[in-house]
């Protein structure tokens, strides 16, 4: 065998064993949702858990702030947010969960320099900002459903690695195990107020303060 050939064998058993590994992160979580009784409560389960799986990695960079006192949210992302069909269509995705939201206006916006021993650096330069006005939202469980909403209208649909099952009152999730735990995605269920898997519902998530998400700033 010539030494190209041991060479191309070598690479190909490293793609192998590297694909090999990648599907023994892949695991299944069954999540026994006894309150998804319904079409929008089995939206709002399915968009908590997309955006845990999906929402959280898929190459889009995005952040979000909530104001309930004002009813805003803030919503930083790409250029594409200047599209009027992409605002309709995060318009149209919070709506399904039982919210109406208007975007009210989207502009550049780039989150503070960074200072670092090289100097300062902007870590986000082409960040946009659509302000989202929703004025039923009063809850953290509200702010995390809407923002979930969000989440979905990112990604652009369902995604195959979450399954709902309302006859069984069920979620089935595929996740990689590197970047989630079962427990997450649990929690993500519940902080949009549906007991998950006997974790029971909550009104926010641990990182939001006592009276809401964190405030934007304007």
């Amino acid at each position: 065998m010539t030494r190209r050939h041991v060479l191309c064998a070598a690479l190909l058993g490293g793609c192998i064993l590297a694909a090999a590994c990648r599907r023994s992160d892949v695991r299944t979580a069954v999540i026994d949702v006894p309150g998804m009784s319904d079409a929008t409560s089995v939206r709002i389960v399915t968009n908590a858990a997309l955006d845990e799986v999906v929402g959280q990695y898929d190459g889009i960079q995005n952040q979000y702030e909530v104001d309930l006192t004002r009813k805003l949210v803030l919503y930083h992302e790409s250029r594409r947010l200047l599209s009027p069909e992409y605002q309709r269509r995060v318009e149209a995705r919070i709506l399904e969960v039982g919210f109406s939201a208007r975007v009210l206006k989207v502009q550049l916006n780039p989150p503070p320099v960074v200072l670092t021993d090289d100097g300062p650096i902007q870590m986000w330069p082409d960040r946009f900002t659509a302000m989202i006005s929703v004025p039923d939202m009063t809850s953290n469980t509200d702010a995390n459903i809407v923002v979930d909403a969000i989440a979905f209208a990112r990604i652009g649909g369902d995604d195959p690695r979450v399954a709902a099952n309302e006859k069984a009152r069920r979620l089935v999730v595929r996740y990689e195990s590197l970047h989630l735990s079962i427990k997450s995605l649990e929690h993500a269920v519940a902080c949009a107020g549906f007991e998950a898997n006997n974790t029971p519902a909550r009104l926010g998530r641990d990182d939001s303060i006592p009276d809401g998400w964190t405030h934007v700033q304007l």
